[in-house]
């Protein structure tokens, strides 16, 4: 029986539904997968990019099916490994990532996979608490109930997975603190994958957190989305509406118009129309 690398001792259960062998000891997961003809190749997003025979591109297997990183950021793993990165891309699928975000994903779950955090915890467990986590770790404050849409899961063994990593990384993460720049991405990526569009979204977004941060101005839910709407008059854009925006945020359109309009009040201004073609940098100053 395989020697446990964390504690040393060589008794363990095997975890026939999820196909794992578990260190009794420190509930660290053992990997004794035996690979015999091939390996499965998965990029960043846990997608399967072809079976190849064994030690192609660079990767290291050992008789005991441990696995590694190459050099191009692929991984020759497990079977049961794959499936959790699977299921942490049907929960990703949600909220349009980004690939910096699918990579964070991706990361996380491997390593809260090899010091045996997930040890009795289902696939839908696991993604769900990854996913809610990597999205709290950048400051965008998706509420667990709707990171849990895709599977029925039960939320208090998510939140102790979540406690879980958060002991791992022995980090201080404010899960009630907001990122505005990624908050912003997330809601633009609802409406767009137009990379151009997120950058100017970006500008407006500078220059509003610096006037909001002047004055008593209460952020409402629907405030990304209005600075989505702002953007499309400040550089002119005939698209995303109001109607697109509101839709695609799921935000009702009299909530974007009331947020807006308290904005537009900050600077002196009673329609974003009044806005069109300004420079960014000079929105809120005097006679612009």
């Amino acid at each position: 029986m395989k020697r446990c690398d964390e504690c040393g001792i060589t008794d363990s259960s095997f975890d026939e539904e999820m196909g794992e062998h578990v260190c009794n000891g420190c509930g660290l997961v053992i990997i004794t997968e035996m690979f015999e003809e091939t390996v499965h190749i998965l990029n960043s997003a846990g997608e399967n990019i072809r079976s190849a025979d064994k030690g192609h591109l660079g990767s290291i297997i050992t008789g005991e099916g441990s696995y590694k990183f190459n050099r191009f950021k692929r991984s020759v793993v497990p079977q049961n490994i794959q499936q959790g990165l699977m299921h942490c891309n049907m929960v990703l699928a949600n909220f349009s990532p980004s690939e910096s975000l699918k990579e964070r994903v991706e990361k996380i779950y491997m390593e809260a996979y090899r010091k045996g955090l997930f040890a009795k915890f289902s696939f839908e467990d696991r993604a769900t608490a990854v996913v809610f986590y990597a999205l709290k770790e950048r400051g965008t404050p998706i509420p667990l109930k709707k990171v849990m849409q895709e599977f029925e899961v039960n939320p208090k063994r998510v939140r102790k997975i979540v406690r879980k990593l958060n002991s791992l990384y022995r980090n201080q993460i404010n899960f009630t603190e907001v990122n505005p720049a990624y908050q912003l991405e997330y809601h633009v990526l609802q409406i767009t994958k137009d990379r151009g569009y997120l950058q100017q979204c970006l500008e407006v977004l500078a220059r509003f957190e610096n006037i909001v941060s002047n004055s008593n101005f209460t952020k409402s839910k629907s405030y990304y989305a209005s600075i989505c709407w702002i953007t499309t008059n400040v550089f002119e854009r005939s698209e995303p509406t109001r109607k697109q925006i509101s839709e695609a945020c799921e935000y009702h359109h009299s909530c974007i118009y009331e947020q807006t309009k308290s904005l537009l009040a900050l600077i002196g201004k009673t329609s974003v129309k009044q806005l069109r073609g300004k420079d960014v940098n000079k929105i809120g100053e005097t006679n612009v």
